[in-house]
Parts: structure tokens; C-alpha cells; sequence
């Protein structure tokens, strides 16, 4: 290992300590995984086809959250209506009206994951939550908080980042390339470090099930 990726190393670890930051930055997406998954999971499933436990116990027919059909057709402030109870169409049957319960930044950031669900072509192999953490601490320094590529580093080394909120860039790449890329760095990007023997495979399926929701933040 040259040293300017034992420096690169060194310096990253700067990382724990701004891993506040990166914590307070808001995720719409990621945000949004949180919010489903207590409050939508139950009837519409973990992958969003209407298959939850709850349903399954009631009876009931939740919504394909996948289909194109069913989100293509509707814009982002249609399904922010539908899902605060407010549509001009009228209340879902047996959809809760949420507004009551949660504030609309909350509801748009729903909104944010559902548009991951129906759109993104890779499933997440890992829990984002312990992903957005080992982000925070080990990502930040180059990619910056927000992802976007612009952290610290690029102030004192020539690098330039990938920009991780580029869902065009981001979805070509699987999940086995994305993994890869943690594990053993890019052949392309000279000072992009490999994590490999840092980080565990389940600490990797972390990072890369978090990267899916930040690559999808609108």
C-alpha cells in the first residue's frame, strides 16, 4: 500500500468525528426506509408488493408499491395527498390517514422511498441503518456527508470522489460491483482505498444497502 493511501487511511478516520454531521445531514430516502418500516411494513410488505403480516391477518389488499402502473401514472405531490388522507380523488380504502400522525416533511420523505421502491433495480443485501453509520465513519471524508462527493479530503489531495447521489451511475453498477469496489478499490480511481480486511461482508452489504437510498434521495 503506497502512502498516500496509508494517508488516506489515517486521514478518513476524521470521519468519526464528523460522523455527526453526517448523521444530522437529512437522507430523504433513508429517512423514508425508517418511516416505512414502522409505519407501512405491516400491510405493504418489506418489498413494498402489498404482502405484509398484517395484511395477511385482516384480509386485506394493500397496494403494489413496485408497480409502475399504479406510481408511474401518479406524481410525487399525488402520492404525498394520498398518503396524508388529503386526496382531491378521495381517501384509499383502508389506507390510514397519515397526515394525522405525521408531518409532511416525513410524508415527502415516504414518498422518496416509495419512488426507491418502484424504481431501483437492486434489492438491499444489508441493513442500511448500520450502513449510514460506518458511512458516517468511514466515507465522509472523501464523499462527503451528503454523498455528493465533495468532502474534505478534495481540499488537500487531487481526487474527485464518485458523486453517490447519481442513481443514473449508481443503478449500473450491481450489487456485487459496488461491493467489490469497498472491498478492493477501483482499478479507475487511484485513491479510492479497499476496505478489505477493515470491514466485515456484513458491514459491506451495509454500506452498500445504504448507498441504494442515498443514490435515490430527491
Amino acid at each position: 500500500m503506497n502512502k498516500q493511501l496509508i494517508a488516506i487511511l489515517s486521514l478518513c478516520l476524521t470521519g468519526v468525528l464528523m460522523s455527526g454531521a453526517a448523521q444530522a445531514e437529512l437522507v430523504k430516502t433513508y429517512d423514508g426506509w425508517k418511516l416505512y418500516n414502522s409505519y407501512c411494513y405491516l400491510c405493504h410488505g418489506s418489498d413494498g408488493k402489498g404482502a405484509g403480516p398484517l395484511a395477511k391477518s385482516l384480509g386485506l389488499k394493500p397496494a403494489d408499491l413496485t408497480s409502475d402502473e399504479r406510481l408511474g401514472k401518479r406524481s410525487d405531490r399525488d402520492l404525498l395527498l394520498l398518503i396524508q388522507g388529503n386526496s382531491p380523488h378521495g381517501k384509499l380504502k383502508d389506507m390510514p390517514q397519515w397526515g394525522r400522525v405525521l408531518p409532511e416533511p416525513q410524508i415527502q420523505s415516504l414518498v422518496s422511498y416509495l419512488r426507491f421502491l418502484h424504481r431501483s433495480r437492486h434489492p438491499m443485501v444489508g441493513n442500511p441503518e448500520q450502513g449510514r453509520e460506518l458511512y458516517g465513519r468511514y466515507c465522509v471524508a472523501c464523499h462527503g456527508a451528503d454523498g455528493k462527493g465533495h468532502g474534505v479530503m478534495t481540499s488537500v489531495l487531487p481526487i474527485k470522489p464518485k458523486d453517490h447521489t447519481n442513481a443514473v451511475q449508481m443503478d449500473a453498477m450491481d450489487n456485487r460491483r459496488l461491493a467489490n469496489i469497498i472491498l478492493y478499490g477501483d482499478a479507475k480511481e487511484d485513491y479510492m482505498p479497499a476496505w478489505e480486511g477493515y470491514l466485515t461482508k456484513g458491514e459491506v452489504d451495509a454500506l452498500v444497502s445504504y448507498l441504494r437510498l442515498l443514490s435515490h434521495s430527491h
